[in-house]
């Protein structure tokens, strides 16, 4: 299992003690994500309570500062529903990495004003 396979499949677990499903997922026994905005997240969870979609990415330590994974962070990070019972509200948005990673996530966030939206989450695996 690779370090990306094992990082999703911990955030998995999270959010489903949340009662959240996954739709999609880079991880075994998953169908992959749909790039969305030009950028594919790492898994997509469905909310039926809230009728809201959940956008989650992982990063470790050698890919975090990547312009791949700031790109990730920027566009996923500002979707927001389009139709429905949530319709208008932003996706909630989650990144997990290890925690030698945790302080480049804080900067990106810091830096993109990502926090005051209100929708971003880091986790640490």
């Amino acid at each position: 299992m690779s370090v990306s396979e094992y990082l999703v499949k911990n955030l998995i677990n999270i959010f489903e003690k949340d009662e959240l499903q996954v739709i999609q997922a880079n991880c075994t026994g998953f169908e992959n994500p749909t790039d969305v905005e030009g950028v594919a997240p790492d898994v997509i969870w469905w909310n039926p309570h809230k009728e809201l979609y959940h956008i989650g990415i992982v990063a470790d330590s050698q890919t975090v500062s990547s312009d791949l994974t700031k790109q990730k962070i920027l566009t996923l990070s500002k979707l927001m529903m389009g139709r429905g019972a949530s319709e208008g509200k932003r996706l909630p948005f989650v990144i997990g990495v290890p925690p030698e990673a945790s302080n480049a996530v804080d900067k990106t966030f810091q830096e993109n004003e990502i926090n005051s939206q209100g929708n971003a989450q880091k986790i640490i695996l």
